[in-house]
């Protein structure tokens, strides 16, 4: 596993890649937060926004994105169940109207599944180029064992997951830090180019920060390695730092902090394992940080 946080400011010649953004919803404030932020990211992007809600019905397909069903009602418990989803699509319509008035192209769509297996299916069906989660932070006791929603998004998705809590600040994106850590070149070259478009929309300058081994790494050797890995990555505008720290999580919020950074991204390398972006000790740091969305590249799905 590593860390990292964002990248760079593209050459002109790069296309925009950030097109499509998935937000699943339940419509809880905690939700909204994550389609605040992908609002921000859709005006500076020029992307659309699918915000999605998942729930198990006995329609299928057969439940139009209009909010009606093709199929007969045969008992009362399904006509309850059409009420309820012909509410959610209204309520669904009240909150994308709020934002198509601030001129953003939005979708919206109920997924007849539950959301751990309905996300996997919807992104491979779907152009996504990135989702966008509000989160709290914290964990229940039975996401301790299956993990939340915003888990869920990560072991499944081939794009990367950006998680949100309250306070974050879009202008403070001008700032990312990656925090790196050695992996095969064309790992980390290719979870680098699967978010290099959201640094483009904000011109960021891109911090790569490494938190040195004292006992058997060498600066320089490190600044030569991360220096190659910007050049295969084609990165213009960043900066490589070098540091010590007895607590890997610690230098890196104080280096985010430091440079105003808005906005750390994680690099998962391995398919297996669990991975635990809210249990982990360095994800739960980075997440827990108020105001600091935390970006999540699953390489094992790319």
């Amino acid at each position: 596993m590593i860390f990292l946080s964002q990248l760079l400011s593209i050459n002109p010649s790069n296309l925009r890649l950030m097109k499509r953004i998935l937000v699943p919803t339940d419509l809880s404030a905690i939700a909204e937060l994550g389609l605040k932020l992908a609002a921000e990211i859709a005006k500076r992007c020029e992307a659309s926004i699918s915000l999605v809600n998942f729930t198990k019905h006995p329609f299928g397909a057969t439940f139009s994105a209009s909010g009606e069903v093709a199929t007969k009602v045969n008992s009362e418990e399904d006509f309850y169940t059409i009420e309820a989803l012909k509410a959610m699509k209204e309520r669904l319509e009240v909150v994308a109207d709020k934002y198509r008035a601030m001129g953003i192209n939005i979708g919206t769509a109920i997924v007849d599944d539950e959301f751990k297996h309905g996300i996997d299916e919807y992104l491979k069906a779907e152009s996504i180029s990135l989702v966008t989660m509000g989160t709290s932070g914290e964990e229940n006791a039975k996401e301790t064992f299956t993990g939340n929603h915003t888990e869920q998004a990560i072991r499944v998705s081939a794009c990367p997951v950006l998680s949100v809590r309250d306070g974050f600040n879009p202008d403070l994106f001008n700032n990312m830090v990656v925090g790196v850590s050695i992996i095969t070149d064309n790992q980390l070259a290719d979870g680098l180019k699967s978010i290099r478009s959201l640094a483009e929309c904000f011109d960021s300058k891109i911090h790569l920060v490494h938190v040195r081994d004292k006992a058997s790494e060498s600066t320089l050797v490190m600044d030569e390695y991360f220096n190659r890995i910007a050049h295969i990555a084609s990165l213009q505008n960043y900066t490589i730092r070098i540091i010590d720290a007895d607590d890997t999580a610690e230098g890196l919020i104080s280096y985010a902090s430091e440079v105003k950074a808005g906005l750390i991204a994680v690099i998962k390398n391995k398919k297996e394992g669990i991975f635990r972006i809210f249990s982990n000790h360095l994800s739960d740091r980075l997440v827990k940080e108020e105001g600091r969305p935390v970006i999540t590249v699953n390489l094992g799905n790319v």
